[in-house]
């Protein structure tokens, strides 16, 4: 039997049992049994607030609703309160709020301890709303801030594989969401290999892990020949699974999709969807949201990503009856009709079919032959014909005119061509004479002079230089370099 030992000083004895006879001074303290102890811990709790009902304000962290609710109530301190809502005491209070994770209750009632449980409660007899809780707010605000960015858009989620031959998994390898999403692929595809990535989905530590997880898987599952990516974790409270509403684990997700839609673009692999599986059928999480595929739970996961090979089976095994059926169907009227065929007159004496077809090619032999001693008296007669008109037109004396007309245009051709380069050549020197006259080298030939900066580029103002430069002054003849050792600006205002 467990005892709980209750201290040395008198006034810790318990005072609810009027048995016990009272002890000596002298005598050392008994210990407390356990139910005097629990006993004594619900009349100290009931003589809190002078015996009243007590009110506390609190967010909702986790919730099971059944015939009787039970929930828990925190604040920003992490402290936490178990409360228990019965059935007979909610049909008090028709006007009672429904504790939904996030949401910031006013829970009125009193603390007990139970006994069989070893735990303290607030049995709760009212309850009413007060608000959002302030993860649910954080919750609200970057829901609205991504969708608003595009991160919530179904036009850019990845299609999920007909029939994935390997998943990669990430997740606790601890945690039961592997073990039902790996029992409910394998009894539904056998064949199917599942590879791990084990991380934290719990804790400060596991947003940075997790994001992590995802931008190397989505870059290495073409590599490895990866199907889809499974992102899952059991149930849990709404801080639990806090990790996975964070802005870092929505952004792996999100960017590591659109470098692999982009490299897929460029001529890459196919991008491999990411599918999202957290908590119970009533949690929502943001990454659910930002994921190319959303299921409730582990196991529906693993349903949707993973075909059933004994309905697939089912399915071949009808279209093989069926093909089957048609097959022998096909066969009896083939048959039937080779054997309607074998008794037909044509297959028995086949040689009459060749009596028209010959009688048609002698006859068509006799017209050819008629036809081809026709026309060869016809181009006869038209060669003839045309050899009379020839001699009538004489070639010779018409090919005589025509050589002496071209003698008398090519001579005047000549002319013309002489002609026009003659004219031509003294417009050419005419425009060399022009040109000479405006050439650098007749202005240097003058006495002028042409300075050239460290560039290479002419000198036209005195403000492009600096005490020290170095300039080249080119001459008519030859030219040499000069250092400038003083700068006389023009005193000309509009001088450039």
């Amino acid at each position: 039997m467990l005892f709980v030992h209750g201290g040395s000083d008198e006034s810790s004895k318990p005072t609810n049992d009027p048995s016990e006879p009272p002890r000596a001074a002298s005598e050392a303290p008994k210990p407390y049994s356990v139910r005097q102890l629990v006993d004594l811990l619900n009349q100290t709790l009931s003589t809190i607030d002078g015996g009243r009902r007590i009110q506390v304000i609190g967010e909702v962290g986790s919730a099971r609703l059944g015939d009787h609710w039970y929930f828990s109530l925190k604040d920003g301190s992490k402290a936490k309160i178990e409360c228990s809502f019965f059935a007979q005491r909610r049909r008090l209070d028709p006007d009672a709020a429904t504790p939904v994770i996030g949401s910031l209750v006013i829970a009125t009632g009193q603390l007990e301890y139970w006994d069989q449980g070893g735990r303290l409660s607030l049995i709760v007899n009212q309850l009413r709303d007060a608000g959002e809780g302030d993860l649910h707010q954080r919750f609200e605000r970057l829901k609205t801030e991504l969708d608003a960015a595009g991160y919530f858009d179904p036009a850019a989620r990845l299609p999920l594989p007909s029939f994935p031959r390997r998943v990669l998994m990430i997740t606790s390898r601890e945690g039961a969401a592997r073990r039902d999403v790996e029992e409910t692929a394998r009894q539904r595809w056998p064949g199917l290999q599942i590879l791990m990535h084990h991380v934290a989905v719990q804790g400060t530590l596991a947003t940075p892990r997790i994001a992590a997880a995802i931008r190397k898987a989505r870059a290495v599952a073409p590599s490895l020949g990866v199907d889809a990516i499974v992102l899952t974790r059991g149930g849990g409270s709404l801080e639990d699974l806090w990790c996975f509403n964070e802005r870092a684990v929505a952004d792996a997700i999100f960017e590591s999709r659109r470098m692999a839609t982009a490299r897929h673009l460029a001529g890459g692999p196919p991008p491999v969807p990411l599918i999202s599986a957290i908590g119970h059928e009533t949690d929502l999480t943001i990454a659910d949201l930002v994921a190319d595929h959303r299921t409730s739970t582990p196991t529906q996961a693993a349903m949707a990503l993973v075909p059933d090979a004994n309905e697939h089976r089912g399915i071949l095994t009808g279209r093989a009856g069926r093909m089957r059926l048609l097959i022998e169907r096909r066969w009896g009227e083939c048959g039937a009709r080779l054997e309607f065929a074998s008794r037909h007159e044509v297959l028995r004496r086949p040689d009459r079919l060749l009596v028209p077809h010959r009688d048609r090619i002698d006859e068509l032999d006799r017209r050819l032959k008629a036809a081809i001693a026709a026309q060869r008296v016809t181009r006869l007669a038209r060669l003839e014909r045309g050899g009379t008109r020839l001699e009538r037109v004489a070639p010779k004396s018409q090919l005589a005119v025509a050589s002496t007309a071209l003698d008398a245009s090519s001579s005047r051709l000549a002319r013309a061509m002489r002609r026009r380069l003659t004219e031509l050549g003294t417009s050419l020197n005419h425009a060399a004479q022009r040109l000479s006259s405006t050439s650098p080298d007749q202005v240097l030939s003058r006495g002028y002079s042409l300075t050239l900066g460290a560039d290479g580029r002419p000198i036209r103002s005195a403000a492009q230089l600096r005490d020290g430069d170095t300039v080249t002054t080119r001459l008519a003849s030859g030219d040499f370099d000069a250092e400038v050792v003083a700068i006389r600006p023009s005193e000309d205002p509009h001088a450039s």
